[in-house]
């Protein structure tokens, strides 16, 4: 089945066109400021724009760290999925083999193909602005090493991964290196308040310590996704329910629960009864799609651009984007969220028209040339024109860029 992957956004040392470049030799305009020390000995780095690229008569093509147009970063006949964005790194599968693009402390090439020796595959990764470690289809974590050549990149967390009995399907990690571990095949959630107790967690299992809280679902309620914002986590479940934890921040904002914080998930009160079907979080926003894949419910806080439908920060109820309800033939495809800003693709029962959508923006967004509106706006790129019963789209964002799917059936 023919696939293409075109990206565009913010591409912090060519982490989306995949281009080899090295940091010594690049014009750089972003200043990558060092906080904090991980144990392995990586720095965690937060992004920040030292000054403005070009003007709006420039070729935005040109610019060094930015790819305002859509950028095929592969095709053929194979699958290709993103299954990890950060600031500075991307993980991308294309053809089961797996893609560490962007700027890293590891002493390898700019583009890395990380392999398992054990011959399972890799389902996902997690970390904040780098990729710190990945999880494996047979639910093993395992940690990136620095200095690290191709053949000892990965080092397998044994006694982490015998902690959560080998059953791990996803890690999230959010801004503020809060962790929630999926496991059990989907039936508990447990959550660390920082990184380096995630790492120590067989050794406090071990001697019954309360350094971590776990949440048991029922056997009818497997989690199916779990995503992290800044402060927040977010939750799906089979039967359509959200949950939220981690902090508010912004009033009832971000997790739409009358509390300051939440230790572990809990059913969002506005979305009882209305089952979900796609949720997606980023920053402080978050998004989901209805199962009849008509209704896009959003709430949170955007620190420049509103979005309609998006409701005051301190409220405790869902916002429901309205921008579409005239056009009943219009299909909500996929939902997506990136640091301030949502993600739309569409398609259409009647002229099978498949469309992306943006709304929302920041210093970020218009940095690297996508709009800035509070309604959502096209999109263009060679998906246009596409038929949905001859194309398949999906949509992907990071913290400041997005990925857009076209499969051909």
């Amino acid at each position: 089945m023919p696939t293409w992957l075109y990206a565009i956004g913010l591409d912090i040392f060519s982490q989306l066109s995949g281009r080899s470049t090295h940091l010594q030799n690049k014009p750089n305009p972003w200043d990558c400021t060092r906080e904090s020390t991980e144990k392995d000995g990586r720095k965690k780095r937060r992004i920040i724009p030292t000054n403005k690229i070009g003007n709006e008569n420039e070729n935005a093509s040109e610019l060094d760290g930015r790819m305002a147009r859509p950028h095929c970063i592969a095709q053929g006949e194979y699958e290709a999925e993103v299954l990890w964005v950060g600031w500075s790194e991307t993980l991308v599968r294309i053809d089961g083999r797996v893609e560490l693009r962007g700027f890293s402390g590891y002493q390898t090439d700019d583009i890395k193909f990380l392999q398992l020796a054990d011959g399972a595959s890799i389902v996902g990764g997690f970390g904040w602005a780098d990729v710190l470690g990945i999880v494996d289809s047979g639910g093993h974590i395992w940690r990136l090493t620095p200095g690290g050549t191709m053949t000892s990149i990965l080092q397998i967390e044994s006694e982490l991964s015998a902690a959560f009995d080998n059953t791990v399907q996803c890690v999230a990690v959010t801004g503020t290196e809060q962790v929630a571990v999926l496991h059990d095949h989907g039936t508990s959630i447990t959550t660390f308040s920082s990184l380096v107790e995630f790492y120590a967690y067989p050794e406090t299992k071990k001697n019954s310590s309360t350094a971590c809280s776990r949440k048991r679902f029922g056997r009818h309620q497997q989690v199916t996704c779990m995503h992290a914002g800044e402060a927040h986590f977010v939750a799906l479940d089979s039967g359509g329910q959200v949950y939220t934890w981690g902090a508010n921040l912004h009033g009832y904002g971000e997790l739409l629960q009358p509390r300051r914080s939440v230790v572990e998930p809990v059913v969002v009160p506005a979305l009882d009864g209305t089952p979900m079907r796609e949720v997606a979080t980023n920053g402080f926003l978050t998004a989901c799609l209805s199962q009849d894949t008509k209704d896009v419910y959003v709430w949170g806080w955007t620190s420049s651009t509103r979005i309609i439908g998006l409701p005051n920060a301190g409220d405790d109820v869902a916002g429901l984007i309205d921008q579409f309800d005239e056009n009943e033939d219009l299909i909500i495809e996929h939902v997506a969220v990136g640091n301030g800003f949502i993600v739309l693709a569409s398609s259409d029962s009647q002229t099978c028209e498949l469309c992306v959508w943006i709304a929302g923006g920041s210093d970020w967004t218009t940095i690297f040339g996508l709009p800035r509106s509070e309604t959502f706006v096209k999109v263009n790129g060679e998906w246009s024109g596409k038929r949905s019963d001859e194309y398949g789209l999906s949509v992907f964002c990071g913290n400041a860029c997005i990925f857009v799917r076209l499969d051909q059936k």
